[in-house]
């Protein structure tokens, strides 16, 4: 019987990697999950990148439009706001204001700082009036210089003060408040006893299709009142009761002449809501907290804070309208005695420039000396405003990332390019964190300026 010796070498030999090719490999694998985690990380901060500026241009244009619209019907009446000849002697067409009649003792305008009426010197007053008197067009806009060093008085009632914490008013921002009439209003169909609206008289109104409702609850302030228009003379009248389509007048304020109210076919006189519907906006910047938990502080402290545009409407509770809005400045293009026009910051209409803009002629029975049109009332620089500038600086309001100063970077009124580190304060005393911003600037004319 044969038999087979084993021999080592016959066997396959089994070859493993050696220490050196082991070391390639993990060196090779490393780098490709660097460049693959590189690569995810480069483009989930592009994407963020995209989605913050997506948003910061979604919200800018959203609350430019927004102020836009109720800035277009500042000052509206109904019809006409303008009166009489123009002036003679001046460098552009120039026509004096309207100025509704008040023939009630109180107008209670919101977001006024208690104007209950207006003093014979002209500027508003918190007493109850006595007697008739012109409503001077310059209660129609109120603004408040806080940006650029302004003094920026704003009363409480009005808007929050300034402060680093929710709820606050953002600091260095303006506010503004502005009034107008709106809604359809009622065809006058007649008052009695006689033509001429007096305490206790009955004043009907014939509704049409598309009218605004009138219902039992149209009035939802307290202080009921309506403004009598017909596009040359407007009357501003308290109600003691609304039934159906009658309003039974109340204490009517004696003046020089007592309103006509009776129904006429040369022009259409009609009724206004004026306690609910002579709306006054306010717009201001405010605080929110971030509710992300993860959220790195932006105001000094653990919490960060997100700037954000509210809208307040007859004095009541403010709507938060859009968020990441760091600053807000508002300009005014005003028109003087003379037609010449100029854009000045809420302090300098308030002021007149230091009182060297003299105020074109104002509205018959206006206070002080309601007979001369050239005696100003204070303030009177804000019935000449033809133009409202807003600027808005918006943010992406999340961080998009790691970035540097140059993708920080943005401008802002006049101050120019700024190029804030991660840490440095704005303005608006938030720090800069990693966040995109751009300016929105929007300019409205007043079309119910123009005749």
């Amino acid at each position: 019987m044969k038999t087979h010796r084993f021999r080592p070498d016959a066997c396959v030999r089994q070859k493993g990697l050696s220490l050196l090719e082991l070391m390639v490999a993990l060196a090779l694998g490393a780098l490709l999950s660097i460049g693959i985690a590189s690569l995810f990380s480069t483009t989930s901060n592009t994407n963020r990148a995209q989605e913050g500026i997506a948003r910061l241009q979604e919200n800018g244009r959203y609350a430019i439009n927004r102020i836009e619209a109720d800035l277009r019907q500042t000052s509206s009446q109904y019809c006409s706001n303008r009166n009489g000849p123009s002036v003679s002697g001046t460098v552009a067409p120039l026509w004096p204001m309207r100025a509704p009649r008040v023939f009630a003792a109180s107008i209670s305008l919101p977001d006024s700082n208690n104007m209950n009426s207006v003093a014979t010197s002209g500027a508003q007053a918190a007493g109850l009036a006595t007697s008739a008197y012109g409503l001077s067009p310059r209660f129609f806009m109120q603004g408040y210089a806080c940006a650029n060093g302004g003094t920026c008085s704003v009363p409480t009632s009005v808007a929050p003060a300034a402060g680093l914490a929710a709820g606050n008013r953002v600091p260095n921002t303006d506010v503004l408040t502005f009034r107008y009439q709106r809604g359809t209003g009622w065809p006058v169909a007649g008052v009695s006893p006689g033509g001429t609206c007096a305490t206790g008289s009955t004043l009907s109104v014939l509704p049409q299709a598309g009218d605004d409702p009138l219902t039992a609850t149209t009035f939802v302030r307290a202080n009921k009142l309506v403004m009598v228009a017909d596009c040359e003379n407007a009357s501003i009248l308290p109600v003691a009761a609304v039934s159906g389509t009658d309003f039974t007048l109340g204490p009517v304020l004696p003046g020089t002449t007592p309103p006509g109210c009776a129904a006429t076919g040369l022009r259409d006189r009609r009724v206004f809501n004026f306690s609910d519907d002579f709306v006054t906006v306010t717009y201001f910047l405010r605080f929110a907290a971030d509710a992300n938990p993860g959220a790195r502080g932006n105001g000094g402290g653990a919490t960060r804070l997100i700037p954000v545009l509210a809208r307040k409407e007859n004095g009541g509770t403010a709507q938060d309208l859009v968020q990441g809005v760091d600053l807000l400045e508002f300009r005014f293009a005003v028109q003087d005695n003379l037609g010449n026009t100029r854009y000045l910051n809420a302090d300098q209409v308030g002021n007149r420039l230091g009182n060297s803009i003299t105020c074109p002629p104002k509205a018959v029975g206006v206070n002080p000396t309601p007979g001369t049109p050239t005696a100003m009332e204070p303030g009177c620089l804000w019935r000449a405003v033809r133009t409202v500038e807003t600027r808005l600086l918006v943010n992406s309001i999340d961080e998009v990332g790691d970035i540097d100063a140059n993708a920080r970077a943005y401008r802002f009124s006049d101050a120019g390019w700024q190029t804030p580190g991660d840490g440095d304060a704005l303005p608006s005393g938030l720090l800069a964190r990693n966040v995109l911003r751009r300016e929105f600037v929007s300019q409205v004319s007043s079309r119910n300026y123009n005749p």
